[in-house]
């Protein structure tokens, strides 16, 4: 046989059975594409891209996620912390990814919502490049005032901005954070001119806050609890839809006067665009059942995260809504980045 397919003066192969070898060797490749694509999901490590530093609100609910994963499905999750560049590192990695489900972004919802009109331009397309897996959770804005200011409603609020144009003042966090976003709505829906004071974080802002430097800002609820439990600060009003659970008697912006007011800080799962469907919803079962367990919402509890839960079809509406929301917000206001 051998003596047939390599010819007898030379160890050249006999070209008419260079095409027999050839089909061979394609088939029995494709066979082997094929074991591995009907693999069951997953059948290696996961990375997990998480686009700001260790510690942060982001990396610390991304991270719950893993030991989940971990013990229900028997693979590593490799948790990859990306920061910088208002999470266009991360979020542009996972967008050009293999679309199989083995590379994952854990994100605040600006990098997704805010970013594109913010910024005009983004190494990649929030909406066509990403399919949506699972919300995580969402934490409370709240307004808080400082004890002297004289205003105690939004209503009492709005009149002393609109009585004064531009002579009131208030605190935010950076550019395009959620503070700030929470803030330009406001001023939006109530008709009101106010001057902004920036400073670099939600921190900086809270001890501007409570040393009276500035009357009154967004806040999220987590941090702004103890001080408004120790008469420090006064909450005024939360940013949500519905009233949060360690602040029940506060009422929301829209119940205070504001109807159609909301701004959620969100957390969720994302995949890269053409994911397989049967990936995703393995993906948002495991987010589901991990949400359940009562050391996870423990957790969540001490964050002042509340759990929130979409469908993945659900998820990209909501999301679409959201960057339309937005980008009306950040235009009217000719809201620049820094």
């Amino acid at each position: 046989m051998w003596t047939r397919i390599f010819s007898a003066s030379s160890n050249e192969m006999n070209p008419k059975y260079r095409i027999v070898l050839m089909t061979a060797l394609a088939a029995s490749s494709g066979l082997a594409a094929c074991v591995f694509a009907q693999q069951p999901y997953p059948s290696k490590p996961i990375r997990m891209l998480i686009p700001s530093p260790p510690g942060g609100g982001t990396d610390i609910l991304g991270r719950l996620l893993q030991p989940g994963m971990v013990d229900l499905w028997s693979q590593p999750v490799v948790v990859d912390n990306r920061g910088g560049a208002s999470g266009q590192i991360a979020a542009a990695a996972v967008a050009k990814a293999t679309p199989d489900g083995y590379t994952l972004l854990f994100t605040y919802g600006g990098v997704l919502t805010t970013g594109l009109p913010l910024y005009g331009k983004l190494p990649y397309d929030p909406m066509r490049d990403f399919a949506p897996v699972a919300m995580m959770a969402h934490v409370p804005g709240v307004l808080v005032t400082h004890p002297s200011f004289p205003a105690k409603t939004i209503a009492e609020l709005i009149k002393l901005a609109k009585a004064k144009p531009g002579a009131l003042t208030h605190g935010t966090s950076s550019i395009g954070s959620s503070s700030h976003m929470n803030m330009a709505l406001f001023k939006q829906l109530a008709g009101i001119d106010m001057l902004q004071v920036s400073y670099p974080g939600d921190a900086p802002a809270l001890v501007a806050l409570l040393g009276g430097h500035v009357p009154f800002a967004f806040n999220h609820v987590v941090a702004a609890l103890p001080h408004i439990q120790s008469g420090k600060l006064r909450a005024m009003a939360v940013a949500t839809a519905q009233r949060v659970p360690n602040l029940p008697e506060v009422p929301t912006v829209a119940e205070s006067g504001l109807p159609g007011y909301e701004s959620l800080l969100f957390y969720g799962l994302m995949a890269p665009a053409k994911t397989p469907p049967a990936v995703i919803a393995k993906l948002h079962e495991a987010v589901k059942q991990i949400k359940q367990a009562a050391t996870v919402k423990q957790r969540l509890t001490s964050m002042g995260a509340v759990p929130f839960d979409m469908t993945p079809e659900e998820m990209g509406v909501f999301l679409q809504r959201e960057l339309d929301k937005w980008t009306k917000v950040i235009r009217a206001g000719g809201i620049k980045p820094e």
